[in-house]
Formats: structure tokens, C-alpha cells, sequence
């Protein structure tokens, strides 16, 4: 091959590495506007506000949330410490603390010899008022309804649908978990093939 003969032959490959190079740009530019698309949805999708049915239902899984977690953060611990022996405040020897309740404590206990309040106290372990999770936690499918139908004779304006216009309304609550979770799955997706556009770039020298 002669040196003009070389000579094109380079002018042709700095030419193709110049139209990839551009073309490998384009595509970047392409995926990064649908990122910052997505993105925008994803934010829209996070801050914007739910149908009044699905508040009402956010109202009713936050309330079960905490009858859920009143029973594990208090009733059980409560239970636990009687029938270990650690909740009663007299009549009950040190060594026993942590152990099964004995025949005898039963007896007295039944006897009235120990006093039944430490024995009771157990839905409200260490208040002196009502709370109502214990109510939640122990008769919460007696409840539900009547929340329900509470709810239900409520005014929008109840819960502050007044406040907002029906364009910051988005999805409901499960339809919108769905969305989010898929439009994170683009994302990372698209920032996947970002980078490797960025690789190709940078072997040729980009």
C-alpha cells in the first residue's frame, strides 16, 4: 500500500471513529433525557396526592401498623414479664426473676395474696392513662368497620381534599407503588446503558 493509499485509509477510520464518537454522544443525550423524564415522573409520582379512597385506606394500614407494633412493643413484653416473673412488684424472690411462674405464685396470685394489678396491667404496661392502640391491637377487626363507616360520613374537606385542586391528585396507593418501583427499574436501566456509552467513549478516546 502506497502512502496516499495510507493516508486515505486513515482519513476513513478517523472518519468512522468521528461519526461513532457522534453517534455514541447522540444516544447518550437521548438516555439522558429520558433519565431526567423519568425522574421528573418519579418525583411527580412521590410528592403528588392520592385519591381520597386511598387516603382513607393509608389511614386504616397506619392504624393496624400501630396496633401491630403497640402489641410487639408493649402487650407481649407485658405478658412476658408476668409469666417470668419480673412484673410483679412484691412477693416474688430475686432468683425467680426471669423463670417460669411456679404453682404457688399462680395460687397466691389467684388468692389474691399478690394483688391482681400487677397481673392485669398488661395492655397498658406503665400508664396510668388509656392508650387506644391497645384497642387497635387487641380488637382491631371489631374496630375496622366502625373507622370504616366513620370515614365513610366524612367530608372531603375532613381531610383536607379543600386544600389542593384535582391536578395534584396522582394514582392510587398500590397502582403508584407499581409505578415507582418500575420507573426506578428504568432508571437504573438507563444510567446501565449511560454507562456503557461512557465506556465506548472513552476507548476512543473520548
Amino acid at each position: 500500500m502506497n502512502t496516499n493509499d495510507q493516508f486515505q485509509s486513515a482519513v476513513s477510520a478517523y472518519e468512522g471513529v468521528k461519526a461513532a464518537k457522534a453517534a455514541l454522544k447522540e444516544e447518550s443525550k437521548s438516555i439522558c433525557e429520558e433519565i431526567a423524564k423519568a425522574k421528573d415522573e418519579l418525583s411527580w409520582l412521590q410528592t403528588s396526592y392520592l385519591p381520597l379512597q386511598d387516603v382513607k385506606e393509608g389511614l386504616i394500614q397506619i392504624l393496624f401498623l400501630g396496633s401491630r407494633n403497640y402489641e410487639m412493643e408493649q402487650i407481649r413484653p407485658a405478658i412476658s414479664g408476668l409469666a417470668t416473673n419480673t412484673a410483679w412488684s412484691t412477693g416474688t424472690p430475686v432468683e425467680e426473676f426471669g423463670k417460669p411462674l411456679k404453682y404457688t405464685t399462680i395460687e397466691n396470685a389467684l388468692s389474691g395474696k399478690l394483688g391482681d394489678y400487677p397481673a392485669c396491667q398488661i395492655l397498658t404496661p406503665n400508664k396510668s392513662r388509656f392508650d387506644d392502640r391497645v384497642f387497635l391491637a387487641v380488637l382491631f377487626k371489631v374496630i375496622e368497620p366502625t373507622i370504616r363507616n366513620i370515614m365513610e360520613k366524612m367530608l372531603p374537606e375532613d381531610f383536607g381534599y379543600n386544600h389542593i385542586t384535582p391536578s395534584q391528585i396522582g394514582p392510587g396507593l398500590e397502582e403508584r407503588r407499581q409505578m415507582i418501583q418500575a420507573i426506578k427499574a428504568k432508571i437504573q436501566t438507563l444510567e446501565e446503558n449511560k454507562g456503557a456509552i461512557a465506556g465506548k467513549l472513552s476507548a476512543l478516546g473520548e
